[in-house]
């Protein structure tokens, strides 16, 4: 009798390992962060699209997402919307009702860039650098798998303090990127961005702009993969 009691514990305990080990290697739900920051100081530059944050996401139903939209004006501190869907065990969950959860994120998404769309755009000055910065070092301090930033702008930054409408600063950039790169550390320094994606987007619209762009996308590049980020530069999404 004895030996059989113990002989039902141990294929008990079994089965219960067994249960554990398999539930421990399903696929976890994945955490992605995602900011789109969009610069309303010019006229040309492209609008983020919904089919834009849907590729970025690449959601499974359980993941969970925080999605940020901020835009790029002639101040530093601007207002931030806001929209997440915290992750879910998909023991614990109900599909019906996460399906009706991931549908109501993506509807919300949808809304804050309608909304995006209705404000007016074109600004005498611009305030690029610092609010970007901000984004990222809260990015670096993410818990999410994924951190993603996807910036449509043209980068031109134009304050009373330094403008890249001068010549000289043009120059500057070109023949000494690290006194400007030092500059704006100055001003904001950036953190260890290991691990974020990061999206240049703009379509220049004459040999003029695109030279420009080169210049100031480069630029941004090497100041933020020096940081440990990955930047891709590209005029659209799709």
């Amino acid at each position: 009798m004895k030996t059989l009691i113990i002989t039902l514990v141990i294929i008990t305990l079994t089965g219960i390992t067994t249960i554990i080990l398999s539930l421990k290697s399903e696929k976890q739900p994945v955490s992605t962060d995602l900011t789109i920051m969009r610069d309303i100081t010019d006229t040309i530059i492209s609008e983020p699209k919904v089919a834009d944050v849907v590729s970025f996401f690449n959601m499974k139903q359980w993941d969970g997402a925080s999605f940020r939209f901020v835009d790029i004006t002639d101040v530093t501190y601007n207002h931030t919307y806001e929209k997440k869907i915290l992750p879910e065990n998909e023991w614990m969950g109900n599909e019906f009702e996460r399906a009706k959860k991931v549908k109501q994120f993506f509807s919300e998404i949808s809304q804050v860039l309608h909304t995006a769309k209705t404000k007016s755009k074109g600004k005498d000055k611009s305030s690029v650098y610092i609010p970007i910065a901000h984004e990222l070092n809260r990015l670096s301090q993410s818990t999410s798998q994924k951190r993603i930033l996807l910036i449509y702008s043209d980068l031109i930054e134009n304050t009373d303090e330094f403008s890249l409408y001068k010549k000289k600063n043009i120059n500057l950039l070109r023949t000494n990127p690290k006194a400007v790169s030092d500059y704006f550390e100055n001003l904001t320094p950036l953190n260890n961005l290991e691990g974020i994606r990061i999206h240049l987007i703009f379509q220049p619209t004459d040999p003029v702009a695109d030279e420009q762009y080169k210049l100031i996308s480069g630029f941004y590049k090497t100041l933020f993969e020096s940081k440990g980020a990955s930047v891709e530069i590209t005029a659209n999404i799709n």
